[in-house]
């Protein structure tokens, strides 16, 4: 992990809520946010419960491999024709808002376990676009989400399954803050609000274990903050709890139904970011065989595999994901363009194969990256020509990602090692066995 320097106490809680967010967004509320699994709501407010329950169970299984595959067109088809069939339950809105958000987030480096390593996705400077057309959407499908839900709540104060889509809803609309907008506050306030109405759930029904996630994450994500800043969390009425978050976290990938997968996924990358790699391998694989046309589970398992120093497993891994791509296998065409390229690139720079690295990473510049995986690419290109003991187009490298400053981390790594050459002077976090 990045050392990190001695953190002042900041005299408004903006820091706070940044820090905390990081996880809560960049996690579970992007992964969480990705509904269903293999669950069974009710089908509050709708006649014949026992029947609907059943039919809308399937239905929102059908459409989280939909969804998790990558296949955006089809869930989004998919959960309108749920919404129309559920014109007083939630799920149909919230899950066409989810589609909306989950394609916009893929697009960023943020559905990547290896982002938060680090805290390298907020030391990132970019952040998705969403078109006119996708703000529009996403803001239709959430209102819409939150009128039946409210609606719901007229009729039954404590209607969990009412209480339990509302909150996740907030939790969705304060990853679009975090991520999209960079709007800390407003996160906060709505992070905070979806936190209290699953934690109302697990008050009125504790078996009910999606629930469990949202607050697990966030509890999380208060108790990692640096010390002064978790000081500061306490006086703001902000507490958090390490491995209760965890726990919370692993109830709902274990035991839920709804926000199954996305509690594994969140599991996965929290596991990564504590540097729990077995247990971060088996979340992933898991996920990878559930669903496969999901470039991205690919290149986490390629991370984490790099991580633990299998370097040839993820070499090998990260070829398959290359030849799938060009097979036009799955998803795949969606994978960030020079990501899969940079993965490999790792593979072969820490088995010390200095020029078939250093091409690989050209292969991806000329990919044409979005400015976080050119940073990457840069980056590494450089580690690769240092070895080699070409100091001179490394330093060239290293100039140009503290120029780009897209990437706040590699920026200092790449400055660091503008004083002496990789691999002896790896910075702490950039060497998986240094």
């Amino acid at each position: 992990m990045a050392s990190h320097a001695t953190t002042r106490v900041p005299h408004s809680p903006a820091p706070v809520v940044r820090y905390a967010l990081r996880l809560v967004a960049a996690g579970a509320v992007l992964s969480l946010a990705l509904a269903g699994a293999a669950g069974q709501p009710g089908a509050a407010g709708q006649p014949g419960a026992a029947d609907s329950a059943e039919e809308l169970a399937a239905l929102e299984t059908a459409g989280s491999q939909l969804l998790f595959d990558y296949d955006f067109d089809e869930a989004m088809e998919h959960y309108a024709r749920v919404s129309e069939r559920y014109p007083e339950h939630p799920t149909g809105p919230y899950n066409l808002a989810t589609t909306v958000w989950t394609r916009l987030a893929q697009r960023s480096n943020g559905m990547r376990g290896s982002s938060l390593r680090n805290d390298r996705f907020f030391s990132q400077q970019g952040r998705p676009d969403a078109t006119p057309r996708e703000e529009a959407a996403f803001r239709e499908h959430l209102e819409e989400a939150y009128r039946r839900g409210r609606t719901l709540l007229e009729r039954d104060p404590d209607d969990v399954e009412a209480l339990y889509y509302l909150g996740a809803t907030e939790a969705l609309e304060s990853g679009w803050s975090v991520i999209v907008d960079r709007a800390w506050f407003r996160a906060a306030r709505q992070i905070r609000r979806g936190v209290g109405r699953h934690r109302r759930v697990q008050e009125l029904d504790p078996g009910f274990r999606d629930a469990y996630a949202v607050p697990g994450a966030y509890d999380y994500g208060i108790a990692t903050l640096p010390r002064p800043l978790r000081w500061l969390a306490f006086v703001f009425g902000m507490r958090g709890d390490r491995d209760g978050g965890l726990g919370g976290v692993r109830i709902t990938a274990d035991e839920g139904r709804r926000a199954r997968w996305g509690g594994l996924w969140t599991w996965a990358l929290l596991m990564q970011r504590e540097e729990r790699e077995d247990e971060a391998l088996a979340a992933i694989r898991r996920l990878n065989t559930r669903f496969p046309k999901n470039p991205d589970f690919v290149l986490d398992e390629v991370s984490i595999l790099t991580a633990r120093g299998d370097f040839e497993a993820a070499r090998e891994l990260a070829e398959r994901v290359l030849e799938r791509r060009e097979a036009g296998f799955g998803n795949y065409r969606l994978a960030l363009p020079g990501l899969a390229e940079a993965r490999l690139g790792e593979a072969l720079l820490f088995q010390e194969r200095w020029e078939e690295a250093e091409a690989m990473f050209s292969r991806g510049l000329a990919a044409e990256p979005n400015p976080e995986v050119r940073a990457i690419l840069l980056f590494r290109r450089g580690n690769a020509r240092d070895g080699a003991g070409n100091r001179g187009t490394a330093l060239t490298d290293y100039g140009r990602v503290v120029r780009d400053d897209a990437d706040q981390v590699l920026g200092e790594w790449a400055e660091e090692l503008r004083r002496a050459p990789w691999p002896d002077a790896a910075p702490e976090g950039s060497h998986p066995v240094r």
